[in-house]
């Protein structure tokens, strides 16, 4: 009897363990987005460059969605599905953005809204804490929710935002402002989404 009960601690510990730690999830992310402007846009007097001016994508250019991987459950084997694993485990993600092979004196920014997208699943225990422990899931814009410059390197990725749980339907927002020495021509360039988990 002894050994028995030794065995279901040791697996309560072991549940209790891998539970603490951050578990890996799908981003993803869809639409795309192209951009033109013409040279009046952007000489507006001789000498002067006006890059003030700017192309603003819509505001769900591209929609991001991420949550958590179907985890297997130790005791019966079986999986325990995506909704049934974001309902039990809450982090906080952040999310960094960098672009790759963009154009010379082209300057890339995103944004999204507070409290933009859904929670996911839309109504858990946790939001009904009078004190839940990583705040509201909610959607938390990076920098009040303004423009964010995207770094052209992914050792410099900047933050754009976090968000407390699962969540999809996450819009975001694009602003593209180029210089008259950008040269003119069709460029093809990446933008990079890095999640990053938290439990605190």
């Amino acid at each position: 009897m002894k050994r028995y009960i030794l065995i279901i601690l040791f697996l309560n510990a072991s549940i209790s363990k891998a539970r603490s730690q951050i578990l890996p999830g799908t981003l993803n992310v869809t639409g795309a987005s192209s951009i033109t402007q013409t040279i009046d846009d952007l000489v507006k007097e001789a000498g002067e460059d006006d890059n003030v001016v700017s192309f603003e994508s819509e505001i769900d250019t591209n929609v991001v969605s991420y949550i958590l991987d179907p985890l297997l459950d130790p005791l019966t084997l079986g999986l325990i599905d995506s909704e049934a694993t974001c309902r039990a485990n809450i982090f906080r993600f952040s999310v960094y953005m960098h672009t790759n092979n963009a154009p010379q004196n082209v300057v890339i920014e995103a944004k999204t809204f507070f409290n933009a997208g859904d929670r996911y699943p839309g109504l858990i225990a946790y939001d009904l804490l009078l004190s839940p422990l990583l705040g509201p899931r909610n959607l938390y814009p990076w920098r009040g929710g303004g423009y964010i410059e995207l770094p052209n390197s992914g050792r410099r990725a900047v933050k754009v935002f976090e968000f407390i749980g699962c969540r999809t339907n996450i819009p975001v927002q694009f602003r593209v402002k180029a210089s008259s020495l950008a040269v003119s021509g069709t460029e093809n360039f990446e933008i990079v989404y890095t999640v990053l988990g938290s439990v605190l």
